[in-house]
């Protein structure tokens, strides 16, 4: 509960346009990451960058499909954003602004009450179902799963001395 008080809170400082902390940490680490990358013009609002993905800056999306899966530009999507020197926060998906995060954290959630004060019913209580024993022999090793390696004996001969 101290958590959600103190998104609350926070929440009453954000503007609408302002990115989220988790948008704006992953935005400068992508942004380093595409330092050394080169973009080339193709035409027609399509980049090719160094790394061989085609982006579409326009459309929002990029041949490695990161940044359409997370909805905050892939490196290579940066590389052509900071060439056309525009401002990558206006390429990040609206879930991550400010007004998305007002309106998650505006309701108030209330604590469930302690296990003493839930109302008393009539009804029998439910027990889980009973444990049923298998037929057969149970088997003496463990089961091993389909990836585990199997079991190696070792192979040697034994000599009896006189």
């Amino acid at each position: 509960m101290q958590r959600i008080g103190i998104r609350f809170d926070k929440d009453a400082n954000m503007e609408p346009h302002h990115l989220t902390e988790y948008a704006r940490e992953e935005l400068e680490l992508r942004g380093a990451e595409s330092r050394f990358f080169y973009s080339t013009p193709y035409g027609g609002g399509e980049y090719e960058v160094r790394d061989g993905n085609v982006h579409f800056p326009a459309t929002r999306k990029c041949g490695c499909g990161v940044w359409q899966v997370s909805g905050i530009p892939c490196k290579h999507g940066l590389r052509v954003i900071y060439k056309q020197r525009l401002s990558p926060e206006d390429f990040v998906s609206g879930y991550f602004k400010g007004a998305a995060y007002k309106q998650t954290h505006a309701e108030h959630m209330h604590q469930m009450p302690d296990p003493t004060q839930f109302p008393k019913y009539s009804l029998p209580t439910i027990n889980p179902p009973g444990i049923k024993r298998s037929a057969g022999r149970p088997p003496k090793q463990r089961k091993r799963g389909a990836m585990e390696a199997k079991k190696r004996k070792r192979h040697s001969s034994v000599k009896c001395g006189k």
